[in-house]
């Protein structure tokens, strides 16, 4: 055997062998972004399946392999490593659970009028009590800036859930918040994540408290930027690249206090007060809320923010509350459906 193939095949087995020998030294990786790694394998006939997967999620120098892995995909083949993210132009990157909404992939008449019924029946319930109810959904981000999607995929989202539910809701007179054209104005989404910026979230804030007769103008703060953002769809790309955009922030300050820990805003439930507000909320949200529960914990004297997805009053049986608010973001629409 010739000494190039010698060396060749050396190198080779040491680029293969050296994450798993990382791993028995200690130097196991952790998840990146949003991954949840393999349990730990337990005895049984599945051990060595579980065995496997547990490896796998763990070797050493995994994201740095998956970063440099999306990025020779990117700079030679212009496609994107990673499922869930869509290489937009300009830099700009997209959901891919939200090409559904974006060809027009949706759900059928009758099961938009289920959800439509289903939040009046919500809101005829809470109304009986005297409270006040609005419903809110939070626009997917090339629903709002197709402009930079990829050019080979067609923008249908007039046939979209979003479009499609909204006679539904008149007919069944849920009170609904509009925040496509308010956001549509200028560009409220980091390029690189699947949300919106601080000053997005206040334009919803003051979307939905004017829906609900309140005078608000949380958009007209001072916001710049507060340091670097990165993004969770560039996480997924690039777990250990340092690319970062402008974090937008609020710079003029809030008055609301916590009391319970919010793990950054992903807690499932928050919980409120502010000595500035008055009212008491009760606030169904999802990953948007992250941004936006400070303006609406600021708003109201006590609030609550759940992020459980059942949509059931009785959870908060022991919970004060004059008015609800249910935002929920465009892509998990289907998951209003009475049986989903």
């Amino acid at each position: 055997m010739k000494r190039s193939s010698q060396i060749f095949i050396s190198l080779f087995l040491v680029l293969c062998l050296t994450p798993f020998a990382g791993l028995l030294l200690g130097f196991e990786s952790a998840a990146g972004a949003n991954e949840i790694l393999a349990p730990t394998p337990r005895f049984g006939p599945t051990m060595l399946n579980e065995t496997a997967s547990y490896l796998a999620d763990r070797f050493a120098l995994r994201q740095h392999c998956i970063s440099l892995w999306s990025w020779l995909n990117e700079k030679l083949l212009h496609t994107s490593a990673e499922k869930q993210v869509i290489l937009g132009q300009d830099g700009f990157l997209y959901f891919s659970d939200t090409l559904d909404d974006y060809t027009g992939v949706s759900l059928s008449d009758d099961e938009l009028r289920q959800i439509a019924e289903r939040l009046a029946a919500l809101q005829l319930a809470l109304e009986a009590e005297g409270k006040q109810f609005v419903f809110t959904i939070a626009p997917n981000k090339n629903s709002l800036y197709p402009a930079w999607m990829p050019a080979n995929i067609e923008n249908r989202h007039e046939n979209s859930n979003a479009v499609r539910l909204l006679p539904h809701l008149e007919a069944c007179g849920v009170h609904y918040a509009d925040l496509f054209t308010p956001l549509s104005a200028e560009l409220l989404y980091y390029h690189t994540d699947t949300h919106w910026t601080a000053r997005g979230a206040a334009i919803g804030a003051d979307t939905l408290l004017t829906a609900l007769g309140r005078d608000s103008a949380y958009a007209a703060h001072d916001f710049g930027e507060s340091g670097l953002h990165k993004g969770d769809l560039y996480e997924m790309l690039y777990p250990t690249f340092a690319g970062r955009e402008a974090e937008v922030a609020d710079l003029t300050g809030l008055s609301f206090t916590t009391l319970n820990e919010v793990n950054g805003g992903n807690a499932i439930t928050i919980r409120t007060e502010s000595a500035a507000g008055s009212g008491k909320l009760l606030c169904w949200r999802d990953s948007f809320g992250i941004a936006l529960y400070p303006y609406l914990a600021d708003a109201f004297g006590t609030a609550t923010f759940s992020r459980a997805a059942d949509y059931d009053l009785s959870r908060f049986e022991d919970t004060e509350y004059d008015t609800v608010i249910l935002e929920i973001v465009e892509r998990n629409l289907p998951r209003l459906l009475p049986d989903a």
